[in-house]
């Protein structure tokens, strides 16, 4: 009997289960939005709400308890700095799940898991592409043309002078 056991196993031993539920939070706090199946989705959103309770505190220690869950600086500031904030006068219900149906392949139960309170599509986008590559891209203003590092008009040089 499975008494007193309210870990959902997922199919994986304990450091690939951790490994998936973080990998799933991480995600869900860029994108706002992920699709997974229903299981995982149920498992990622109690590590979720748990991950959000603390960053409404927005201090010290709850950044470090962040922190060890979602192993990103710059991610555990935008929780703690623009997603808790949405969710100040909530007592929970920050994330819901929708059922998508089976999937064809395995007939496993599919759904979206989404956080609440969401944020416009051009923030979700900056945040995307802060996480990812580490900067925010500085925008081409019109009428300037962007530098070229200095690799590319070696080899650019290079072929102009094969060609003659």
């Amino acid at each position: 009997m499975r008494h007193g056991n309210k870990v959902k196993k997922l199919g994986r031993k304990k450091a690939h289960r951790l490994a998936l539920l973080r990998n799933l939070c991480r995600a869900l706090f860029i994108f706002e939005k992920i699709r997974t199946t229903l299981p995982k989705a149920k498992e990622a959103r109690r590590l979720a709400e748990r991950l959000i309770e603390f960053a409404k505190e927005n201090s010290l220690s709850a950044k470090r308890h962040i922190y060890s869950f979602v192993p990103d600086h710059k991610l555990v500031k935008i929780i703690c700095e623009e997603i808790a904030p949405k969710f100040s006068g909530r007592q929970g219900g920050y994330t819901r799940i929708f059922r998508l149906g089976k999937r064809l392949g395995d007939g496993a139960e599919m759904a979206i898991l989404e956080l609440t309170a969401k944020s416009e599509p051009g923030v979700i986008d900056d945040r995307r592409k802060l996480i990812e590559r580490r900067y925010l891209p500085e925008k081409v203003e019109k009428g300037k043309k962007e530098k070229k590092p200095q690799k590319e008009k070696a080899k650019q040089e290079k072929k102009e002078k094969d060609t003659n």
